[in-house]
């Protein structure tokens, strides 16, 4: 667990219902909002607060610095990275023309800092909270999964990467695939036997 991006809830400390708002930080030269599209139609504006990063939209890049703004629609690639000391960037995002709905993935990092606070059982008791409350959703098995190969415990990985994809569509075996946090668990057999490479 590299510690970067660190979230500071935002959405959850006001208790904000209607989109999604939060706070990211990283050192220098770590993203602070790390690449990823938003496939599901979320839309998306960064304010940076403070510091600048080096954004990459699709083939684009450029620095933002304070108080400038990026807008960006859904399914395309992003990622920031710090490029001063004490960067914080301000996300804000919601899915036009429906209700918002809170992300599994604010648990899963919130998950991290609850296992540097307090211990990792603590964290999966907030991600049990997260799989119990939408069990038919991949989003909160793929995040626990994550959080089990990042915590060594592999068989709970392999147990809710596997719901993850028996629930999800076809682009989550590419998403697994690709993922930086699963390169525990690729020396697994049990890899083959899910994956398929």
């Amino acid at each position: 667990m590299s510690g970067a991006p660190v979230l500071i809830p935002i959405r959850r400390m006001l208790d904000v219902r209607a989109f999604g708002i939060n706070c990211w930080t990283a050192p220098v030269g770590a993203p602070v909002i790390e690449r990823h599209s938003e496939p599901d139609g979320d839309e998306e504006v960064y304010v940076v607060v403070r510091g600048r990063v080096r954004f990459t939209v699709d083939d684009e890049s450029f620095e933002v610095g304070p108080a400038m703004l990026v807008h960006i629609r859904p399914d395309t690639m992003r990622e920031a990275v710090a490029v001063e000391p004490e960067t914080l960037v301000l996300a804000v995002g919601a899915k036009a023309g429906q209700a918002f709905e809170p992300k599994s993935w604010e648990d899963f990092q919130i998950a991290f800092a609850e296992a540097y606070a307090r211990g990792e059982e603590d964290a999966r008791a907030l991600l049990g909270e997260a799989l119990a409350r939408k069990p038919e959703a991949w989003q909160p098995a793929y995040n626990a999964a994550c959080f089990e190969a990042l915590t060594g415990n592999i068989g709970a990985a392999f147990e809710h990467l596997a719901n993850a994809l028996a629930l999800g569509p076809p682009r989550v075996r590419q998403l697994a695939s690709d993922g930086e946090d699963f390169a525990a668990l690729r020396s697994d057999p049990r890899w083959q036997q899910l994956l398929g490479k």
